[in-house]
């Protein structure tokens, strides 16, 4: 069955239809981790994130063996295993702003696991007052924010954080959009101080969550008033003798009160592919191809 993961339209599979074989084997086979919801990949376990979630970024911490239970796994997929519970609830935190978790697992199908064969820890994030009377009469969860946006957040804070990074990576964070106005159907690239075309990027505030710079960045650099949509890349670069790395979120947005004093002068708007040709640097159009592919259809591109 055709599963369509994009920020623009999502289908859910209904019904008791389930997936051939083991999701759970399947999914990072797939070799597309943004159309598998995949967040992160370890060297024993993966991070991804549930299809039917109970809330708001709920996640599952993943071993790439197939085991059933505890005993069944090495010491090493183990310790890999829970090792990224930590570092995943501190990304929830930083970008979802919950104020607690559920996080469990299910073993056996007499426990309510849905996937036994395979075991997988939940981290459900939580919110004070977020459970109401819609799970318990109608089997439905109302949630604030379309999966690909949660995605893009939760990416977005994981790839910058020391441990998406791997050890003696001190690469300087930064957050960036690519930000798509739908209304006019074009991208809006940035003019630089040096005069080259770039993606607007910019420094993350302490405490801050990355898609939030990238929204602020966007209104300060470019007058625009943006939202997250999607998730777009991360690119590196150096400057002023420091490697930085650079997480893209796909934003759609339009005009703001400030946009007229920006209009022409380090704000370019651009039809999708005038705006590849237009980008200084390859990483640049690396990543505005990639968002086109998921997002063209918000321009009005099929892509």
């Amino acid at each position: 069955m055709e599963r369509l993961w994009t920020p623009w339209r999502m289908r859910y599979v209904g019904g008791e239809t389930r997936e051939p074989g083991c999701i759970f084997c399947t999914r990072p086979a797939a070799g597309d981790d943004v159309a598998e919801l995949i967040l992160h990949r370890s060297t024993s376990a993966f991070v991804i994130m549930n299809l039917y979630p109970y809330n708001t970024g709920h996640v599952m911490v993943v071993p790439y063996q197939h085991a059933a239970t505890l005993e069944d796994l090495d010491p090493e997929t183990v310790s890999d295993l829970f090792g990224l519970l930590p570092w995943v609830t501190r990304a929830q935190q930083r970008a979802l702003r919950c104020e607690g978790f559920n996080i469990g697992l299910n073993i056996g199908s007499v426990a309510g696991a849905g996937v036994a064969e395979h075991l997988h820890v939940h981290v459900v994030p939580r919110w004070e007052g977020d459970a109401n009377f819609m799970p318990i009469l109608a089997n439905t969860m109302v949630l604030p924010e379309l999966i690909p946006v949660t995605y893009a957040k939760l990416r977005a804070e994981l790839a910058v954080s020391g441990l998406g990074r791997g050890a003696g990576d001190d690469a300087v964070p930064q957050a960036g959009a690519v930000v798509l106005l739908p209304a006019e159907g074009q991208v809006a690239l940035r003019r630089a101080a040096d005069g080259t075309i770039v993606l607007p990027k910019g420094h993350i505030e302490p405490g801050e969550a990355v898609w939030k710079a990238a929204v602020r960045e966007v209104r300060e650099e470019m007058g625009l008033e943006a939202q997250v949509a999607g998730w777009a890349g991360t690119a590196r670069f150096s400057a002023g003798g420091r490697e930085r790395l650079v997480a893209y979120l796909i934003v759609t947005a339009e005009p703001g009160p400030e946009f007229a004093r920006h209009r022409d002068v380090d704000t370019l708007l651009f039809d999708p592919d005038e705006a590849l040709s237009a980008l200084t640097h390859d990483s640049g159009r690396v990543v505005l191809r990639a968002a086109l592919a998921r997002c063209g259809p918000l321009l009005g591109a099929d892509r």
